[in-house]
C-alpha cells in the first residue's frame, strides 16, 4: 500500500487539531489505548453538535506489513453520529457510523497459505459507549460496535501473481472495541 504513508496519516491528524481550536470546550480528543497497545495508531476527534448530538471522527491505522509473513495493513476512516440521552459527553451513547477503508491483508481464512488481499471496503454500524468525565480535562470513552461489512479486492499470491481478480465479500462482525483516554478542549 504505497500511497498509505505515515506522512498523510500525520497530515489528517494535524488538520484535525487544527480544526478542533475553533469549537473550544465542545471538541474531545481521543485515543485508543486497546489499538495503540497492539502498535495501531488509533486517534479521534468528538466534536458536540447539539444538546445530545455528536459527531465523531476516527481514523484507524495498521502499519504492520506482515504479522508472521501474513499481511495485516490497513487504513480504516470512520465517521460517526452519537446520540447521548443525558447529554453529549455524559453517559451512555448510540452511535451510528459508516467506515471507509484501504488494506493490504491476509484475510483470516487464508493465514498461512501464502495469499494476501488488497483492496478497499465501506462497513455500516452501531456502537454502544458510555462516556465518563474524570475532571475537567480529561475523561474515558469505552465503546463497542458492530456491523455489515462489504469488501472489494484482489488476491494475490506471495510471490506477486494474481490468483483472483477483483472479488467481494460482505460479512456482519463486531469489529469495533475502545477503551479511549479523552482530552477536552
Amino acid at each position: 500500500m504505497k500511497n498509505l504513508s505515515v506522512k498523510r496519516l500525520m497530515g489528517l491528524i494535524l488538520m484535525s487539531l487544527f480544526m478542533c481550536q475553533y469549537s473550544a470546550a465542545q471538541t474531545r480528543l481521543k485515543a485508543n489505548l486497546v489499538a495503540w497497545m497492539i502498535g495501531m495508531p488509533n486517534l479521534s476527534v468528538e466534536t458536540k453538535l447539539a444538546r445530545q448530538w455528536s459527531f465523531n471522527g476516527e481514523l484507524l491505522y495498521s502499519p504492520w506489513k506482515s504479522i508472521e509473513g501474513n499481511h495485516f495493513e490497513y487504513l480504516k476512516i470512520i465517521p460517526e453520529v452519537r446520540f447521548y440521552p443525558k447529554g453529549v459527553f455524559n453517559g451512555f451513547y448510540v452511535g451510528g457510523y459508516g467506515s471507509f477503508q484501504f488494506f493490504d491483508i491476509t484475510k483470516w481464512n487464508y493465514w498461512n497459505q501464502g495469499k494476501y488481499q488488497k483492496g478497499r471496503g465501506f462497513a455500516l454500524g452501531l456502537s454502544l459507549g458510555y462516556s465518563y468525565q474524570i475532571n475537567e480535562t480529561w475523561g474515558l470513552d469505552v465503546y463497542a460496535g458492530a456491523g455489515w461489512q462489504n469488501s472489494q479486492y484482489k488476491g494475490y499470491n506471495s510471490d506477486g501473481t494474481m490468483y483472483k481478480g477483483w472479488n467481494g465479500s460482505g460479512e456482519w462482525l463486531p469489529y469495533r472495541l475502545g477503551i479511549a483516554l479523552t482530552y477536552q478542549f
